[in-house]
């Protein structure tokens, strides 16, 4: 679509392709009225008929003639339209002008139109369903408003990205109508002066730059996700309105950017995107072209009025309200303009939902609510759009239709006249903005900033390092963005905001990455510099980066670094390591300035302080080692790369006895005792040995001075209850090299009877194990270890075990 094609449609409708939908007995009557032939029977005669009467203009020319004057009046105003429009502004435009239902035969008690339908009942709905009847109008979906069916299954949308509201007619019959103006209106309206003159079009602008920051968010989101039923993801719909603080319902700017096609779901129907060309037309097309856009949508879009008094029938409403206001002759009082729609519109849509498929009305508003939505619709969604503008008037409510509704298809474009400075930069890098007094190219300028506010005649917006990365992203160039800034702006561009914005685009650029690459290393920075002769890139001391188009040279040595690397280090077990093969350069770059010599052709890692070493060297070293490195050397660095923490030595005094917790608890001790080391072991607070000395032998407790470790006992296990942090326990010690003492309940099994049997916990034990692996059997983690005694090798139940000490 064109950017001059959002503003035009073009319908897409050719009667004779539309037999399927249409059933076998509708598509012969329609083929008969169109061709003038009597006696047509079946699908092939009556589209060969149709075929016939297209090609042939007289007799297109002929039905034309032929027309009744309601349906003649209908098609013009549908042309007027581009082909395509809102069915229930086709219907109030009939409505307002008293024009009586086309005489039709049909028989009222048979189900003949798209295959198992009758005409709706309500009042004024055979203004358009005759029209069905003959073809010359087309439904965008069936069933629609204007249909009931009682017994009918038949569903088919077959312009699926038309609202099901519309109607089409088929271009090349209306190419041949004759010039008809529209029949005047034979509703009156009292007139009502405005009280203020027009505004500038700052309306159009302000929808504008809503849905070009609607637009920056989806991209720096990366699109947003949908649920299988077709929603927006509530987390994602979270996340983007956090991003876009200044819009306020930023759910129903996204509905309104998918009607208008520049958001679509991907090939995948997982996420919304955007549509870069469909939102470049818009761009280019301009503001009006996208608020008279939106005037034809008005009656399409859920908007909050509609939620907030539960009108069902909102966006039907709404479109007869905007063909209202379209054809009203001069402003006129809200009360007024409310009576004549009261009168106009049938009584299902303002108090009932009026149920086609059931024949069945049921209650969904009261009367009451009707004026209050339409108050609300009029200072809402019909002001926000520019639609209308309402003004009090000695108290009085005056309503004034704008240009959109009166020019929805074609926006006229204001001459081209000295533009007035767009907005006004500020030192905290805001902008002051004035949509009123934007220009088209100064609308791209802004997607450099985040919008902070939009108010009532102005809108804030912020620079940021993150918002101008994203508009360089995306085509526009530092010299047009300062150019722009300062070209729109009524008060100068301070020189530090111009060296940060700079810097900014500086900093983008600073780094470049590329992607499967070739490099060539030599011995020396002038034997490569000697060979960047030849072409080629160079990148550090002696590396050269070949160009796509450059082969390597045979007898070149290649070292493909999509494989695993080379295992050329051999550890010992005091930590040092020896060379066993040729070292890549990455292997270089890992090692170097790391590594100190430790003896003839040995080397060990250079101590660093904690937090030194990069966290992935531990796993890049290992990579390349013959075999596990050693858990001392793990644990050196695991603690230089400071993912594990580093010793902690204190001197500190102790307190035992197999019954120390009850010492901690004797009021005369336990100011004296700190933390509990064990069932049997406590520390003494720093600086209160001789108190607590003193209080002991005052209880007759003299201390003597031997501390007794426990060796081999479950005094000092620690006991975890949850299987997933034991199997995480279990790893870690197999990580760290670590011997555990484990106390746990052997493997039992327990006869069921006719059921077989089941494993259950059997006798405790307490031994020390070398922990090798974990493993599953089904859902049931178990751990293999090798017990340090015997030899032999344990397989051990993870939900067994009690408690674990490494040794």
């Amino acid at each position: 679509m064109t950017a001059r094609e959002t503003a035009t449609l073009i319908s897409p409708l050719r009667v004779e392709q539309l037999a399927d939908m249409l059933g076998t007995s509708h598509f012969n009557r329609v083929a008969k009225r169109y061709s003038g032939e009597k006696g047509l029977n079946g699908k092939v005669a009556s589209r060969d008929a149709l075929n016939m009467t297209f090609a042939n203009p007289g007799r297109l020319e002929a039905l034309a003639a032929r027309l009744h004057p309601t349906e003649l009046q209908l098609l013009s105003e549908v042309r007027r339209h581009g082909g395509v429009m809102d069915g229930w502004a086709l219907y109030s435009f009939a409505r307002l002008r008293g024009l009586p239902a086309p005489p039709i035969k049909l028989d009222p008690y048979s189900s003949n139109l798209f295959e198992g339908y009758k005409g709706a009942e309500f009042a004024g709905a055979d203004l358009l369903w005759t029209l069905f009847a003959d073809g010359l109008l087309v439904p965008a979906s069936v069933p629609n408003p204007w249909l009931r069916d009682a017994y009918a299954y038949y569903r088919h949308r077959p312009f699926p990205d038309l609202p099901p509201s519309w109607v089409l007619a088929d271009p090349r019959l209306l190419s041949r109508l004759p010039e008809v103006g529209a029949a005047p209106l034979t509703v009156t309206l009292k007139k009502a002066d405005p009280a203020q003159a027009p505004s500038p079009p700052q309306a159009a602008a302000r929808l504008a730059l809503h849905l070009q920051e609607l637009l920056r968010g989806l991209r720096l989101l990366g699109g947003l996700g949908v649920t299988q039923a077709g929603t927006f993801n509530k987390s994602a719909l979270g996340k983007l309105s956090k991003l876009l603080p200044a819009l306020e319902d930023t759910g129903s700017w996204l509905v309104t950017a998918q009607q208008l096609g520049v958001v679509q779901l991907d090939a995948a129907g997982k996420q919304l995107e955007v549509r870069a060309e469909q939102a470049r037309a818009f761009a280019e097309a301009g503001p009006l072209a996208l608020q008279s856009r939106l005037a034809q949508l008005v009656g399409v879009l859920q908007r909050p009025e509609d939620e907030e008094y539960r009108m069902p029938q909102g966006g039907a409403l709404r479109s007869c309200m905007a063909a209202l206001l379209r054809d009203l002759p001069h402003a006129t009082t809200e009360a007024e303009l409310l009576r004549v729609m009261s009168a106009v519109i049938p009584a299902e849509l303002r108090v009932q939902t009026y149920d086609y498929s059931r024949l069945i009305h049921r209650p969904a508003t009261t009367p009451q609510v009707w004026p209050l939505w339409f108050g609300a619709t009029l200072r809402g969604t019909l002001t926000e759009f520019g639609l209308v503008r309402v003004e009090q008037r000695n108290g009085v409510a005056v309503v004034v239709p704008t240009a959109p509704l009166k020019h929805s298809s074609t926006p006229e474009l204001t001459p081209a006249v000295p533009a007035p400075p767009a907005w006004i930069l500020q030192p905290n890098f805001e902008l002051l903005v004035y949509p009123a007094q934007l220009q088209p190219p100064q609308f791209a300028l802004l997607q450099a900033a985040e919008a902070v506010r939009f108010d009532a005649q102005t809108a804030t917006y912020r620079l940021t390092r993150e918002s101008v990365y994203a508009a360089l992203e995306h085509g526009l160039s530092l010299a047009d963005l300062l150019g722009g800034l300062q070209a729109g702006s009524a008060t100068p561009l301070a020189p530090s905001m111009q060296r940060t914005i700079q810097d900014w685009a500086a900093r983008r650029e600073r780094l470049t990455l590329h992607q499967g690459v070739t490099l060539l290393e030599y011995p020396t920075r002038a034997e490569r510099d000697a060979a960047l002769a030849s072409g080629g890139t160079a990148v550090g001391e002696t590396l050269r980066m070949l160009g796509p188009e450059q082969q390597i040279q045979a007898g070149v040595n290649i070292l493909n670094y999509d494989q695993a690397p080379a295992k050329t280090l051999k550890f010992g077990a005091d930590g040092s390591f020896s060379l066993t093969g040729e070292q890549d350069f990455l292997t270089r770059q890992l090692l170097e300035g790391r590594v100190v010599p430790a003896g003839q052709d040995k080397y060990t890692v250079r101590p660093t302080p904690p937090g030194g070493l990069p966290t992935s060297f531990l796993t890049d070293l290992e990579a390349r080692s013959v075999g596990r490195l050693p858990a001392p050397l793990r644990l050196q660095l695991g603690v230089w790369s400071g993912s594990v923490p580093p010793p902690s030595v204190a001197a500190v005094t102790l307190i035992q006895h197999p019954q120390a917790q009850a010492l901690a608890q004797h009021p005369a001790l336990k100011d004296f005792i700190g933390p509990s080391l064990g069932p049997t072991l406590f520390t003494v607070q720093a600086g209160k040995e001789a108190a607590l000395e003193a209080a002991l032998n005052i209880l007759g407790l003299a201390p003597n001075r031997k501390i007794v470790a426990p060796q081999g006992t479950a005094s000092d296990l620690l006991m975890i209850t949850d299987t997933r942090k034991k199997r995480e326990f279990l790893e870690e010690a197999i990580r760290n090299g670590h011997n555990l003492l484990i106390q746990y309940n052997e493997e039992k099994s327990v006869g069921s009877g006719w059921y077989g049997s089941r494993i259950t916990a059997g006798k405790r034990r307490l031994e020390e194990f070398r922990p090798l692996r974990v493993d599953r059997a089904g859902s049931t983690p178990y751990l293999e270890a090798r017990e340090l005694k015997s030899g032999e090798d344990e397989r051990i139940r993870i939900q067994y075990i009690l408690g674990l000490a490494i040794r």
